[in-house]
This record gives structure tokens, C-alpha cells and sequence, in this order.
């Protein structure tokens, strides 16, 4: 079955190969400053928003990679970091946005962007797809800087503003950005539940409404010094301090006799206050042993705290009471040292290796205490709720990158890992991990116009620490059970592309096929009489998916045409029903499509995009749940006012469609039993939101 479905997938793509669409001059596509100043950009984030096939890198909306309920943290720092370089080099930083980065970077410093195809000697980071590397001007002596300012609103009344500003200077041979940033998260949502029995009898309404406002608060310092020819050092530091305070979130009970929601049989009203606050450093060092060989020392060192608490308030038909209180204390550490090798053997060829080391620590406390009518205090008698959770982890890396022919050229690369991982405070244990991870990355030029990619890899997922401890969500009412045995996933991952480039830079189209067989996905199952995070047996995952972007200006004077969208299809056997059924969260389609105008002249642009996708199914050992979206649609308009000037206007959600939609069915033990207790149909309204921005430069 998953040879066929992977020669499926493979077949797919290959038919369409024969059909001749465009010209391409170069592995290497070039935009110098020349293009970009018919868009008269303010920064050199805005420059890739303008370049065809790698619009989606620059607000990180990309839905082939994906992953629903995955914890999006790389393993390290690892050679498959961003996909977007700066003079050759990624930043050492996880915690830094690279587009922030280069929302500070001042349009006028850029000198060219590279669009690098496929695998390439003597890179910074490895990539099965394109690479972008931006070319700017370090001279920066006289000085300039980046401004923004916002103003967010909702349609339910609420709003907020944010603000970014930052600086660029030069002392002597060291380049400085400094920039802070603070940013205003809003959200508002509306629940409706109907919940009836097993004879489809309503129970009873439930309307819940949260009102979330987060505050952002970011403070980063980047320096960058050429001390000689052979010996450059960079660093990036970076301190934020941000808050999360929620309007009362309000839970209503009707009953069915109460039809017009006029009185309520029960009220629960939660008081959440969330402080987060931490730091990151990252520093590297490059020094040119050779003409042909130099090293690398990179250091990341990262702490993240947060503190939570959790009010809930419960006023019924007789009494109004403190129902509980919650706290969450949690503390996260990274340090990562890496040391790598670059040596060039010929023209065309490179060798890199090394060894990266990295410590990962969560120290977190979990309290949850409820309170009856007469305020007598239960402990919610959760286990291992208090823990400490390290990882030691060392790999070496060896990686091999050549011509094979004219047109064909590859990457072969090992890497080898160790890990160690253990718990202590409420459970003690440790256990230890070993991995061979190889790699092969291959490149086929087979027309100046055209690329077929090739890989073959072996990926360690990273462990998300918190699913290690217990926890409980109010808002669902819900249980999480702590899991010390949790274990990385492992997967063989077989990828082939086929890159398409219309003439005269007209556009770009990709077809990709994938194939996964993974050992151990990471989904929920039972653990102690609850549902917690774990690993499954086996799984399967195969995903087609196309890319397109293509300028149409025949019809619409610099009007670009974005189009994204995938299939995919999963398979897992279910721990509990020894069923055959597909990954949690995971949908069978999504699509994007999206327009684009830069109106002649370079003083207005505006876009709108659309998107929509499949209904994904909720497994768990004593539920089962399905979800769908609205589709949802985005309008985006700038104005230049002036050289230095922009006027930024976007729209959210303006068919006012509902976030989501779906049921639950719930069992009373194990749905393997049949024993239907209550159906839950819900629906979640989002309203629409609105942001008008100022940006500028100077």
C-alpha cells in the first residue's frame, strides 16, 4: 500500500513534466535594485512580497509545511533552519523572526536578492526547495531607521495599537540595529453549544464568549563586526516582556424551556492573568582558516518564564461561589553549541561537518483546586503535575555536496545523534535515545526552464516537554494527562518536486509529491484513566501539492495570480477501536487562492486572498469530534504617500464566516464501548477585524 500510494503521488507530478511554459536563464535568479523601484518598497521585507514563488515566505503562511498540533520547534539549530539568508548567513537566533528582521532593514541598503534553487555548495543552511538569499549594504554610518504604527479593531467594539520602531548605524568596523517593537494581539469569539442525549433529547444551550488581549513588548539588538579578512563575529540578543489579560470569559447554561436565553441555570466566569517574559542569545563566530576552508561557532542561549492564573467564578440558581483556582508556573531553557566545517574541494563542490550540542530544560508546577458552595477546598487530585524535564542531546554531521553531471547535482549528508532524556519531581526517570539520520538532496537541471528535486531523509520530531506533565483545561473541562514515556517520532520522508519558470519572469508553478512512514506519531491516547498525549504504532502519511504564482498582466497590469493548495490522505490504527483512521487535526484538502495588483506607477497596491479547506476529525480515547472552517476571505490596501511615507490598510474575516463548526460525541469510558452519553454540536462565530498603519522610514 505504500509504495503504491507513493508511485501515485510520483506519477502525478512526472505527467505534467513534458509541457513547455517557460525560460530560465540560471540556477540563480537575480533581482537587483532596478526591479524593485517600480514598486518604490520601504523595506527589504516588503522586497519578497514582489518576487514570484516566495511571496508565502514572508508572512510564513505556508501550507505545505504545515504541521497541526506539531510543536514547530527545530531539534537545535540544526542545517534546515529559515529558508531566507542575509549576505550568506541565517541569524543565530529560534526566538527572532527573520521577516521582523527585515522589516528593519531600510529598503535603501538593499542591493540584490538571490533566489538560490535546490541544493548549492557552500551554503549556510541546507534546503529541498528555494533559498533566499538578500544582498545588503553593511555601510550604514550615516545612519537610518524603520517606524510603524497601528491601530487595530474588532467588530465586536474592541481594539487596540501597536508600534515598531528601530535603528541602523555604523561604528567603525561593527554594524548596530537596535528595535523594539509592541504589538497588540486581539481575538474574540463566540461559542454555541447544544448538547442533547442519547435519544437526541437537548439537555441543555451552552453560550460561551472570551475576549482576549495580549500585549507584545520586544527589545532587540543585533551587531555585526568584520574585525579582519579572516574573522567575523555577529550577534543577536533579544529580551521580551508580554502580558495576556482576558475579559471575564463568560460560560451560560440554559436550559431547553429557555429558549430566548433569558435566564441562566448556571454561570461560570473565568479571571485569567498571564505575565510572560524571557530573553535569547545568539552569537557566532566565522573565521577563514584557507582560501577554501573556514569554521563556524554558533551559540544560542534562550529562557522563557510564564506564570498563569486562573479564577473561575460559578453562579447557579441558589448560590454564587468561587468554583476554582488555577495556577501554572513554567520555566523553559535552551543552549545550543554548534561547530561546523566548510571546505571547498574544486570549483563546484563542498564538504561541511561537525558537532552541534544542545541542553533543553522545562522546570513547570501545575496546582488546581476547586471549591463548593461553602467554600470547602478540594485538591483536584491530578498526579505528576510537578516536574522537571531535561534533554542533553550531541550529533555529528557530515554532509557532501557535488555535481553528478552538467545538470545534476546532490547532497549526501549523516548525522548521527544521541540524547538522553529524564523527569524528576512527582515521576524519576530517564531514558536514552539514538538516531541515524542520512540524507540525500538531489537536483536535476534537465532544461535551462525546469527543475526536478529529489530527497530522501530520516527526521526526529522534537518532544514537546509540557506533555511530559499533567495539566487541565477549564474551558473544555478537560483532563491532560502527563506522559514521561512520551518519545520523539521518527520518519522516512521520500519528497520529489518539479519547478516550473514562465518566460520573462512570468511566474513560477510547483508540483510536489510526498510520502512518510512514521514510526511513533505523537497523538492523543490513554494514559491512568485519562487522555493524554502519547505514541501510536505506525503511521502513513502522502500529501500532493501544487504552488503557483504567475503574472497577469494581459489582464491586469501588474496584477499577480496566487494560487496554493493540497491532498493529502493519513493513516494510523487507533489504540483503542484497533481501527485504521487518519491523523488527528489533520484535514484532506486546503487550498489558497489569492490576487495581487501593484498599480502602474508604485503608489498603490492592494491584494485580496481566499481561503478554504476540508473538514479534519478529533480522536481521543473517550471522544470523538469533527471540525470544520468557513471558508475565509482578506483584503490588503497600501498607499505611498510619499518617498518615506506608506498607509497600510487590512481586513480580516470579511464574509464574517464562523471560525469553526463541528460535534463531539462523548462515551462514558472508552468509545470502544459504544456507550453514548452526550453529543455536543457547536459553532464558533469570529468577528471581523480591521487595521489601519502608518510605516515609514527615515
Amino acid at each position: 500500500m505504500f509504495f503504491k500510494k507513493k508511485f501515485f503521488f510520483y506519477l502525478f507530478i512526472l505527467i505534467l513534466i513534458p509541457f513547455e511554459i517557460f525560460a530560465q536563464e540560471d540556477n540563480k535568479i537575480v533581482y537587483d535594485q532596478t526591479y524593485f523601484k517600480q514598486y518604490n518598497i520601504t523595506n527589504v521585507a516588503d522586497a519578497i512580497k514582489r518576487i514570484p514563488g516566495v511571496e508565502n515566505l514572508s508572512s510564513g503562511n505556508n501550507l505545505e509545511n504545515y504541521e497541526p498540533g506539531s510543536n514547530n520547534k527545530k531539534r537545535g539549530f540544526g542545517s534546515s533552519g529559515t529558508q531566507i539568508l542575509i549576505n550568506g548567513e541565517r541569524q543565530s537566533s529560534k526566538s527572532n523572526n527573520i521577516i521582523k528582521t527585515l522589516e528593519r532593514i531600510n529598503a535603501e541598503s538593499l542591493i540584490k536578492i538571490e533566489v538560490i534553487r535546490g541544493t548549492e555548495a557552500g551554503l549556510d543552511v541546507r534546503s529541498d526547495g528555494v533559498i533566499v538569499n538578500i544582498i545588503v549594504d553593511g555601510n550604514l554610518s550615516k545612519g537610518s531607521g524603520t517606524w510603524s504604527a497601528a491601530l487595530g479593531y474588532l467588530t465586536s467594539g474592541s481594539s487596540n495599537w501597536r508600534g515598531i520602531g528601530s535603528w541602523s548605524t555604523k561604528i567603525k568596523k561593527t554594524d548596530i540595529v537596535i528595535g523594539f517593537e509592541r504589538i497588540g494581539d486581539l481575538n474574540s469569539r463566540k461559542y454555541n453549544e447544544f448538547t442533547v442525549d442519547q435519544e437526541q433529547s437537548l439537555l441543555y444551550y451552552r453560550l460561551r464568549e472570551t475576549i482576549e488581549y495580549q500585549s507584545n513588548n520586544r527589545l532587540n539588538i543585533d551587531l555585526n563586526s568584520k574585525i579582519n579578512d579572516k574573522n567575523i563575529i555577529r550577534i543577536n540578543t533579544l529580551v521580551w516582556f508580554n502580558g495576556k489579560e482576558n475579559a471575564p470569559q463568560i460560560q451560560e447554561y440554559f436550559l431547553p424551556t429557555d429558549i430566548k436565553n433569558v435566564s441562566f441555570y448556571k454561570k461560570i466566569e473565568w479571571d485569567r492573568r498571564e505575565n510572560n517574559d524571557g530573553w535569547e542569545f545568539g552569537g557566532d563566530w566565522e573565521y577563514q582558516i584557507n582560501k577554501n576552508h573556514s569554521l563556524k561557532l554558533r551559540v544560542v542561549l534562550t529562557e522563557d518564564n510564564e506564570d498563569q492564573n486562573d479564577i473561575s467564578f460559578l453562579n447557579d440558581t441558589e448560590n454564587s461561589y468561587n468554583n476554582s483556582i488555577e495556577t501554572n508556573i513554567r520555566k523553559e531553557n535552551e543552549r545550543i553549541i554548534r561547530l561546523s566545517f566548510n571546505k571547498l574541494i574544486g570549483k563546484n563542490s563542498s564538504l561541511d561537518y561537525g558537532i552541534e550540542t544542545a541542553y533543553n530544560k522545562l522546570n513547570r508546577s501545575f496546582n488546581l483546586r476547586f471549591f463548593d458552595s461553602n467554600s470547602i477546598e478540594t485538591n483536584a487530585g491530578l498526579i505528576n503535575t510537578t516536574g522537571l524535564v531535561e534533554e542533553d542531546r550531541y550529533e555529528g554531521f557530515l554532509s557532501y555536496n557535488l555535481p553528478l553531471t552538467k545538470k545534476i547535482r546532490a547532497e549526501l549528508a549523516l548525522n548521527y545523534e544521541w540524547s538522553e532524556i529524564s523527569q524528576s519531581g512527582d515521576v524519576n526517570l530517564s531514558r536514552e535515545f539514538q538516531y541515524w539520520k542520512p540524507r540525500i538532496d538531489i537536483k536535476w537541471d534537465y532544461k535551462k526552464n525546469r527543475q526536478i528535486r529529489f530527497n530522501i531523509e530520516r527526521n526526529v520530531g522534537q518532544i514537546n516537554f509540557d506533555d511530559f506533565i499533567s495539566s487541565y483545561d477549564q474551558f473544555e473541562e478537560t483532563i491532560r494527562a502527563g506522559n514521561p514515556d512520551l518519545r520523539p517520532e521518527t520518519s522516512w520522508k521520500f519528497k520529489l518536486e518539479h519547478e516550473w519558470r514562465l518566460p520573462s519572469d512570468g511566474g513560477v508553478i510547483t508540483l510536489k509529491g510526498s510520502v512518510r512512514e512514521i514510526d511513533g506519531p505523537v497523538d492523543r491516547l490513554p494514559i491512568g484513566g485519562y487522555a493524554g498525549i502519547g505514541n501510536l504504532g505506525s503511521g502513513e502519511r502522502t500529501k500532493a501539492t501544487i504552488d503557483g504564482s504567475i503574472r497577469i498582466n494581459k489582464i491586469l497590469k501588474g496584477g499577480v495570480f496566487r494560487f496554493m493548495g493540497y491532498l493529502q490522505s493519513t493513516e494510523v490504527n487507533d489504540p483503542v477501536t484497533n481501527i485504521k483512521r487518519d491523523f488527528s487535526w489533520f484535514n484532506r484538502w486546503q487550498t489558497m487562492i489569492g490576487l495581487r495588483q501593484d498599480v502602474p506607477g508604485g503608489k498603490y497596491s492592494w491584494g485580496l486572498t481566499y481561503r478554504s479547506q476540508s473538514q479534519f476529525n478529533i480522536y481521543d480515547p473517550y471522544l470523538w469530534g469533527r471540525f470544520a472552517e468557513d471558508p475565509s476571505l482578506s483584503f490588503g490596501f497600501t498607499a505611498k504617500i510619499n518617498k518615506r511615507l506608506n498607509f497600510n490598510f487590512i481586513a480580516k474575516n470579511l464574509l464574517d464566516t464562523n471560525f469553526g463548526f463541528g460535534r463531539k460525541l462523548i462515551y462514558n469510558g472508552f468509545k470502544s464501548n459504544n456507550d453514548l452519553i452526550i453529543q455536543e454540536n457547536f459553532d464558533i462565530n469570529e468577528h471581523s477585524f480591521f487595521k489601519i498603519e502608518l510605516e515609514g522610514t527615515f
